[in-house]
Parts: C-alpha cells; sequence; structure tokens
C-alpha cells in the first residue's frame, strides 16, 4: 500500500508537470489512467530496468505532453509502448481539431533510476 501511494504521488506529480490543455487530457484521460495503471509496479533491481516513454503530443510546440516511468521487470515493454501510441494519436486527432490555446510551455525530459528498489523520475536540466 505504501508503494502504491508513492507511485500515485509520483505518477501525479509528472502529470501536473504537463502542458497540454484541460480539454486535452480529457480527450485521453481513460487511456491515461490506464496506462498509469498497467505501469504502476516500477520496482526494479537495477537502473537498466527502469525505462521512460514520450506519451501524448503538445498542440503548440509538437512534442510528448508527459513522460512515463515504468518498470521492464513487471511489464511488457511492447505493450506499454502501444499504450502511448494509442494515447499520443488521440491526442494527435485531437489538437487536429481543436485551435491552439496556450503558448508553448516546457516539458523536461527525465531519466529514470532504480532507487530504493523502485523505478523514480529524475528531471534533466
Amino acid at each position: 500500500m505504501k508503494y502504491q501511494c508513492l507511485t500515485l504521488f509520483l505518477l501525479t506529480g509528472l502529470l501536473s508537470g504537463c502542458s497540454t490543455t484541460q480539454t486535452a487530457q480529457s480527450a485521453s484521460n481513460g487511456d491515461d489512467f490506464a496506462l498509469a495503471e498497467f505501469v504502476a509496479d516500477k520496482g526494479c533491481d537495477a537502473s537498466f530496468q527502469c525505462k521512460v516513454i514520450g506519451v501524448g503530443e503538445r498542440q503548440t510546440c509538437g512534442g510528448p505532453s508527459q513522460y512515463v516511468v515504468y518498470s521492464v521487470r513487471n511489464v511488457d515493454e511492447t505493450q506499454v509502448e502501444q499504450m502511448a501510441v494509442a494515447i499520443t494519436q488521440k491526442e494527435r486527432a485531437f489538437n487536429q481539431q481543436t485551435p491552439p490555446s496556450e503558448v508553448c510551455k516546457q516539458v523536461l525530459p527525465i531519466q529514470a533510476l532504480c532507487i530504493n528498489s523502485q523505478c523514480q523520475a529524475i528531471t534533466l536540466k
């Protein structure tokens, strides 16, 4: 339970740093939740098991709207990639149908490291 709370806290922190509009987030919100649930077990033995994937598409300046950390020890990497592609395609379609409503906000890339047997995000500056 302690790790689930920590995972939820970290994921919430990552998602709050996103630069998508509220409506774009709602376009793929169910898929975002499904991906978060799928990668919730971030247990690891070494940093090579920790991966980062860009998900979504920022409307104004391109690039991912968020980064998701996951452990390949616990999930199938191909499934994570497929879920990320599906979310990105939905956000891209939504972005093409709506006029830009924001300035380009920076989403800093992250690196994943195994710290205390959990894959954790480290922001690259």
